[in-house]
């Protein structure tokens, strides 16, 4: 008698260890199935996915013939008392505690374990975040003993763990369809997307960065791939690892296929270990946009682009048809987005793309072309 609970505890603990290991809805079951009877010894097994209601079964797992499922459905569920008392009191319960003897021997659960040679059952709800997600059920044969306290005991845990894994594995497959929604969605645009570690090693590109010629993001790290772009992704992973920048913009020309384009790399937070790079085409490509079309709104392009004319505040400010504290606040989220400090680090973007020669820089108002606002 007293290597019993050792004997228990550790088949609960391979119970527990198993469903560990499930990562889907469909390796828990089959966890549940494959190491439950060591933990509680039965004839027969079965596992329901219910939708809220005990009446409303979604799946059935068994390790039962499928004509007692079928009788059992058939008209056992909707007179079973262990079913109604495990689910209406949230707790295991079996034939030999729920009701009388005869009212067990005369309900329909009772006649259709009978028909496959079953006689005693227990039942135990599973939850999964305070809903009832389903049933385990166990049923013996008249030879075998009826279930007793310590099988209770065991069915309550086991429906426990049951319900941990199983909320666990449904937020695995929610992440995975999230993680397959979003990278359809990313390889659906056309603008090229790389996302690789602070070290620059690729973890993914859509299929457009895939698609990009002079890119060549193909290794486990940037660095390990030549081109002007790959050189520029791991440039600005060390300037996020190194000097603690957030973001990494530069105007470059591919050696083999003389593609300008304009990299743009962002830090994800911090707990990321991970930045994100889109790549967007120079002026040539654009046929004569701003580099910096893509990531500015129409109100910040039209701004950018008298900036580069070599206007002063005021005079954006009139040919805007805006308040020069507008202007201002506008140019500060152009500096942000297109990772530039003053006018004259813009206008330098601008140039480097090769969207002008250098216009005069002269203010009216006083208000020199390279100071911060």
């Amino acid at each position: 008698m007293g290597s019993f609970p050792s004997i228990v505890q550790s088949s609960r603990y391979r119970f527990a260890a198993a469903l560990q290991s499930a990562l889907s809805l469909e390796e828990v079951a089959i966890a549940f199935l494959g190491s439950v009877a060591d933990v509680i010894p039965a004839g027969g097994f079965g596992l329901y996915q219910l939708n809220g209601d005990p009446n409303a079964v979604v799946g059935i797992r068994a390790t039962v013939e499928s004509d007692f499922l079928d009788d059992y459905e058939s008209y056992g569920r909707h007179d079973d008392p262990v079913l109604d008392f495990a689910v209406t009191h949230r707790r295991p319960i079996d034939s030999s505690r729920v009701v009388a003897s005869d009212r067990w021997r005369s309900c329909g659960a009772h006649s259709a374990l009978a028909a496959a040679g079953y006689f005693h059952s227990m039942e135990a709800p599973v939850f999964v975040s305070g809903s009832l997600f389903g049933t385990i059920n166990f049923a013996r044969t008249p030879e075998q003993p009826a279930f007793s306290e310590d099988d209770l005991v065991s069915a309550r845990i086991t429906a426990e763990q049951l319900g941990l894994a199983t909320e666990r594995a449904l937020r695995f497959e929610r992440t995975g369809r999230r993680a397959s929604m979003l990278e359809h969605v990313l390889n659906r645009m056309p603008q090229a997307i790389v996302v690789t570690d602070l070290e620059a090693r690729v973890l993914f590109q859509n299929r457009a960065a895939c698609d990009s010629p002079g890119v060549g993001v193909t290794a486990s790290a940037v660095a390990d791939q030549p081109g002007v772009v790959n050189e520029t992704i791991a440039e600005a992973m060390e300037e996020f690892r190194v000097r603690g920048k957030r973001a990494h913009t530069r105007s470059v020309r591919d050696r083999k296929s003389g593609r300008q384009i304009i990299v743009k790399s962002y830090r994800l937070s911090d707990q990321h270990n991970a930045a994100v790079t889109m790549l967007f085409n120079g002026a040539e490509e654009q046929g004569g946009k701003l580099p910096v079309w893509d990531v500015l709104s129409p109100r910040e392009q039209s701004i950018a682009e008298l900036v580069s004319q070599g206007l002063s505040t005021k005079q954006i400010a009139e040919q805007a048809f805006i308040s020069e504290n507008t202007v201002k606040q506008h140019l500060k989220r152009v500096f942000a987005k297109t990772d530039v400090r003053n006018r004259a680090e813009l206008v330098q973007l601008i140039w480097a793309a090769g969207r002008r020669k250098p216009a005069a820089d002269h203010d009216s108002d006083g208000d020199a072309g390279s100071r911060l606002l």
